[in-house]
């Protein structure tokens, strides 16, 4: 029986970046997602959907690495986490803020990345490629 130690894919969900994870999660794998999560910060995305569902974690150390991550994110990036129940339990529990959200299924996210939703971030990019005006964000 041949075991995945981990597998990092990336894809689009509704055009919003989609991170998989699958495969087994150890404690020393934290600074490795940290990286792909982070890249995807420093080049301004501002939503990312990170898909956990297929992931295993190998002992408590597993589970603490991807809290860790997820906290260490910061409020600059919304993380719409599709995850499984156990893991679910897990992650409800850890006190991630108000940036990391949780959901047990795709439609539960397609729902929240409505094309009507817009985020609120520090960042403003202008509607059209004429726009002279930049207004402040908050």
């Amino acid at each position: 029986m041949e075991i995945i130690e981990l597998s990092i894919t990336v894809g689009e969900l509704l055009g919003v970046p989609r991170v998989t994870l699958r495969g087994y999660l150890n404690g020393w794998h934290d600074q490795l997602i940290a990286g792909v999560l982070t890249g995807f910060r420093d080049q301004g995305t501002t939503s990312l959907v990170l898909d956990v569902s297929s992931l295993r974690f190998s002992g408590a150390d597993g589970a603490a690495a991807l809290v860790r991550v997820l906290r260490s994110i910061g409020p600059e990036m919304c993380i719409h986490v599709l995850t499984e129940s156990t893991a679910m339990r897990i992650l409800s529990k850890a006190d991630l803020g108000p940036c990391i959200r949780l959901y047990s299924n795709s439609d539960e996210i397609a729902e929240s990345l409505s094309p009507e939703e817009e985020f609120l971030t520090s960042r403003w990019l202008a509607s059209a490629a004429g726009d002279e005006c930049l207004p402040l964000a908050a």
